[in-house]
């Protein structure tokens, strides 16, 4: 998929003019598809009224993700209940599967007959998988235009191809879910996109079609981590610990459910705290800037919302979008920072 550079970001960390650069295409998005190419010139996929978008985890396993969910669709579509208050059942032929592929460089990518070269992320520096977090792609030294983009911006490309009405008029819904590695890239990118095709993004003035939008729900599986809006974390309660660690606590104990958040509450910590685990709020866990980090396009776009420390245009932009969390009750494997 064709990423033009009118979308990207210049090194000075801010969205480049569109001047001059529309026709201009840095790299491509490679991506799993049970239809094959997705956008096409001589090709409208009326037919499709469903879109699946998988975000694979630390593993870049996207093929298998397509797999994955080609197979829920199909048992989807079993269910009388899966499309609720909806008379019709899902067809499989109307549902578009779709698994990109955030590339690295060790990485065997398929040939292309296109000259535009696969865009690709560092996949050890400065964190690993720095796609998951929306880092700049990797320079590509043949670009005179010097450009990169962000994970989440080429996200946002394939969001807004789907939601052409020139190419899918048709499309009613369009699901992008992620476990793992991969909820924690839909959590952040659901947070800080201002993707028009949310209905309520910064260009939607200005980009958005007039037709009306598919509806966009975001599913975010078994991330590792979060990105919170603010300063304030959940500390224990000390009034109610019973002498019981809670990482000694079983899960027979508890019936095999996550401890009650009776136990915590929700504050800012303490200086004595604060001292103990210095950037607790810089991005990737909060939404203070770290170099160590460099997220121009979260950064970016989540300024851009808060007025002098106020969140509140933020929160009430993410608490109005579909997203839906979702955590196995027995997904405690202790993983080592790779993961």
């Amino acid at each position: 998929m064709p990423l033009s550079a009118a979308l990207s970001y210049k090194n000075s960390s801010s969205l480049t003019s569109t001047d001059g650069l529309e026709a201009h295409h840095m790299g491509q998005l490679a991506y799993y598809s049970n239809i094959g190419q997705i956008t096409t010139d001589d090709r409208v996929n009326s037919d499709i009224k469903t879109a699946i978008i998988g975000i694979h985890g630390s593993g870049r396993d996207a093929g298998t993700y397509l797999c994955a969910l080609t197979a829920i669709a199909v048992d989807a579509s079993k269910e009388r209940s899966f499309l609720r208050g909806q008379k019709r059942h899902l067809n499989p032929k109307d549902v578009l599967v779709v698994a990109p592929w955030f590339t690295a460089p060790a990485d065997d990518i398929p040939p292309t007959s296109s000259s535009l070269p696969y865009l690709q992320w560092d996949a050890q520096h400065p964190i690993f998988h720095t796609w998951r977090y929306g880092a700049e792609s990797i320079l590509d030294a043949n670009d005179k235009h010097n450009m990169t983009i962000s994970s989440f911006g080429a996200m946002d490309v394939l969001l807004e191809s789907l939601c052409d009405r020139n190419q899918f008029p048709n499309l009613q819904r369009i699901v992008v879910i992620g476990h793992s590695a991969g909820g924690q890239f839909v959590h952040r990118w659901a947070l800080s996109s201002n993707s028009w095709c949310f209905g309520n993004g910064q260009f939607a003035h200005r980009w958005a079609p007039k037709a009306a939008l598919p509806n966009v729900r975001v599913v975010v599986a078994n991330p590792r981590s979060f990105t919170y809006l603010d300063a304030r974390r959940y500390f224990v309660v000390s009034d109610q610990i019973d002498g019981v660690k809670e990482d000694e606590r079983s899960l027979s104990e508890d019936e095999g459910t996550l401890t009650s958040f009776n136990n915590y509450e929700l504050r800012s910590p303490s200086a004595a705290e604060d001292n103990e685990c210095n950037g607790f709020n810089e991005y990737e866990w909060g939404l203070d800037p770290d170099e160590r980090v460099p997220a121009p396009y979260v950064i970016n776009n989540v300024q851009k919302l808060i007025d002098h420390g106020d969140n509140t245009e933020l929160f009430c932009r993410y608490a109005s979008r579909d997203v839906v969390y979702l955590t196995g009750q027995r997904d405690i494997e202790t993983l080592s920072a790779e993961n």
